[in-house]
């Protein structure tokens, strides 16, 4: 039994796919599949099923592989007390980012944090966060800084840890006949065509499943481009629900206005998101620390105990 073959199993269970499992582990699939079966041949147990739906542990596999993830837990262990040591942190972090915590949390993070560890390998999907959750859960990601709109299946699955709660507003043009006035009521807004931040083909985004907990609405554009974004609201053409904290960066754009929500808060929160079958790394640690430490600096309460 080889360090390596556990690695494989637990990136199998994680992914559900040996060719995406081999991806991850930087092998082919050949050679993951061979090692894998040679495991399973030393072993003497089968450890997979094979099924038209993926890969899944059988149930002395489910075992085996989370006696495997403790011993990983302890070898990432003793290499975090190694690289600690040395204070040069090395490896590579898979992030899974929603695109209004890119353009303003994560651009002082990511610099902050390459500025401190120069030799670790910064990877981020920027995505919309129903989307960003799939991935976690499905092992795409280490973890996730994300908004969160309301409760989604994949979450039974994740870690959450809320950083800040915010509200959301309603991004208007300076054109708009709403752009003088400094708040609208939710019936309003919902009135207004509204352009989506949605990535893939999905309808099913965060803030499209708060806004039909009140009514309907019409979504006249979802776009995965955030420039676009801004530039169907600034035309005139669309308005927006985006979260509070991002208000200064749009009215930086001059063309861009602003609107509260009088009558109802339309709450949200903006959450770290890990599989609860991922270890924690020590730079994965360090990362969530940069990011929770420029979260702080928003006027809202931070909750959720420090990270184990």
């Amino acid at each position: 039994m080889r360090v390596e073959q556990l690695y494989h199993i637990v990136a199998i269970a994680q992914t559900g796919s040996i060719s995406l499992a081999a991806e991850r582990s930087y092998i082919s699939q050949p050679a993951l599949s061979s090692s894998v079966s040679k495991l399973e041949t030393e072993l003497g147990i089968t450890l997979f099923k094979r099924t038209n739906q993926g890969v899944h542990p059988t149930e002395v596999g489910e075992a085996v592989i989370k006696k495997a993830m403790e011993a990983i837990g302890l070898l990432e262990d003793i290499r975090s007390i190694a690289e600690e040591s040395t204070q040069t942190l090395t490896g590579s972090i898979h992030l899974a980012v929603e695109p209004f915590i890119t353009n303003s949390i994560m651009v002082n993070t990511l610099t902050t944090f390459k500025n401190r560890h120069p030799n670790v390998n910064v990877l981020m999907k920027v995505g919309e966060s129903n989307n960003n959750l799939r991935d976690i859960a499905a092992g795409k990601a280490d973890f996730g800084v994300l908004m969160k709109t309301c409760d989604h299946p994949e979450e039974k699955d994740l870690c959450i840890k809320e950083l800040f709660g915010d509200q959301l507003v309603l991004m208007v043009s300076r054109e708009s006949p709403l752009a003088a006035r400094s708040s609208v009521t939710l019936a309003e807004a919902m009135a207004q065509p509204l352009v989506l931040y949605n990535t893939e083909f999905a309808t099913d985004c965060g803030v499209s499943e708060l806004l039909r907990k009140y009514g309907t609405f019409h979504a006249a554009y979802r776009l995965d481009s955030f420039p676009m974004l801004e530039k169907v609201i600034s035309l005139n053409e669309c308005s927006a629900f985006v979260p509070k904290f991002m208000s200064e960066y749009f009215v930086n754009r001059e063309s861009i206005v602003p609107l509260d929500i009088s009558d109802t808060r339309l709450d949200i929160s903006i959450v770290l998101a890990w599989s609860k079958r991922h270890h924690l790394s020590l730079i994965e640690k360090e990362m969530m620390g940069t990011i929770q430490s420029f979260c702080s600096m928003f006027d809202f309460p931070v909750k959720g105990a420090e990270l184990k």
